[in-house]
């Protein structure tokens, strides 16, 4: 049960996006965070797997901002720049106990996040890239 790093500091790609919202944030938000609706602020702020209401999460932030700066996360879609190496395909991904982070395997608050999908524009004859598609 480990934490997943993103591949590139404080950098996610986002190749779908079904269905996302931008909000400030409430307090300083990192690239791939997973985030949640602070309910006194209306604003993002981290989500983790620790009780109910740290892991009621809306959506992954999409790039690094300072509080009070609006920040996009995505609720459905496919993201690229997770290190999800060590996840066989079709593997799930959960919320992680760590505030803004996920992991590989469910914590207190068993919440999945997505999936680990294929990316399959890769050069013929090498392996397939690994995409969080995340499905809230």
């Amino acid at each position: 049960m480990a934490d997943i790093s993103l591949i590139t500091a404080n950098k996610v790609e986002v190749v779908e996006s079904i269905e996302q919202m931008t909000l400030p944030a409430a307090e300083a938000i990192t690239a791939g965070m997973p985030v949640r609706l602070d309910t006194s602020s209306g604003k993002f702020t981290a989500a983790n797997g620790t009780g109910a209401a740290e892991a009621r999460i809306y959506g992954i932030a999409t790039k690094t901002v300072a509080a009070g700066m609006p920040v996009t996360a995505i609720r459905q879609g496919v993201m690229d720049g997770f290190d999800l190496s060590g996840l066989n395909y079709d593997a799930a991904v959960y919320l992680s106990a760590t505030d803004g982070r996920l992991a590989d395997a469910n914590r207190t608050v068993n919440v999945a996040v997505g999936r680990v999908i294929p990316g399959t524009s890769v050069t013929l004859g090498t392996a397939f890239d690994k995409f969080l598609h995340v499905d809230l």
